[in-house]
């Protein structure tokens, strides 16, 4: 598996560790090696859906707790002049795999991939995608939403949402459409050649917040940057990805006060 692969189970989880501590009297009994411990299953219904996220594991509190959680209800953001992403993307392989909660495609080569946003270099992980719509609109859902995942070195967070709605058909998204049914869990065994930067809108004006992983544990800081002009896909695309998962979304979230953004020029 690649070194790049990141699960979003693991990404939002944010490496949560225990040690599980063996003791004993005895100097020539050897102590219990380190085990790290696992974070608690969780869904997107039922006792492990989103409303119960909190209380599933002490590592995910922020999901009950938290103040600047995504996603939202985009409602009359601030029109401003944002300073435009500068898309560093070229084509090449990527590996698609399943991990439970979504289909994603990484890069398979590492560092060539990244995004530049108000003055930082985010290199690129992986996309995956929530159907509907995690985020909404005036209270509407689109079809489908991709989330572009980029993190640096230190560990800060910028993502790139896309909305999918219903048109024309999407040729540069065909290949990841073709090898969702079939994905596993390991990226390697469905191999496919994408050009990332035709996968976004051509005019890329996004709306702009501060936010959260929108899965355990919901960890803030996260930049947030979603398109505002949506690509198209055909219907029979569409049903690629809600046969794989569909209503794989968390719900909107208070959005306290935060200031939401709108690039008022191209």
């Amino acid at each position: 598996m690649s070194k790049k692969s990141i699960r979003i189970i693991a990404v939002s989880t944010l490496a949560v560790a225990g040690l599980l501590a063996g003791c004993s009297s005895n100097a020539a009994t050897p102590t219990a090696a380190p085990t790290e411990a696992k974070p608690a299953a969780w869904s997107y219904s039922g006792d492990t859906g989103p409303a119960d996220w909190g209380s599933l594991d002490t590592a995910y509190a922020l999901c009950a707790d938290g103040t600047a959680q995504t996603p939202i209800d985009v409602v009359n953001p601030v029109a401003t002049d944002l300073e435009n992403i500068t898309f560093n993307y070229a084509a090449g392989e990527a590996g698609v795999f399943n991990n439970g909660h979504t289909v994603e495609a990484e890069p398979m080569v590492e560092g060539e991939d990244s995004i530049s946003l108000d003055g930082v270099d985010y290199p690129f992980l992986q996309f995956h995608f929530h159907a509907p719509s995690e985020h909404v609109v005036n209270g509407e859902h689109y079809a489908v939403e991709v989330h572009f995942v980029h993190k640096t070195e230190v560990g800060k967070i910028a993502v790139v949402g896309i909305f999918v709605k219903e048109g024309e058909a999407n040729a540069a998204w065909q290949p990841f459409v073709d090898a969702i049914s079939g994905a596993t869990d390991n990226p390697e065994d469905s191999l496919v050649e994408l050009d990332w930067s035709t996968m976004l809108p051509a005019i890329q004006t996004r709306i702009s917040y501060d936010g959260s992983l929108t899965t355990p544990g919901c960890a803030e800081g996260v930049k947030w940057n979603v398109m505002s002009d949506a690509i198209t896909m055909s219907a029979e695309q569409i049903a690629a990805f809600t046969g794989a998962y569909a209503d794989n979304s968390r719900p909107v979230q208070a959005l306290n006060g935060r200031e939401v953004l709108i690039d008022s020029t191209p």
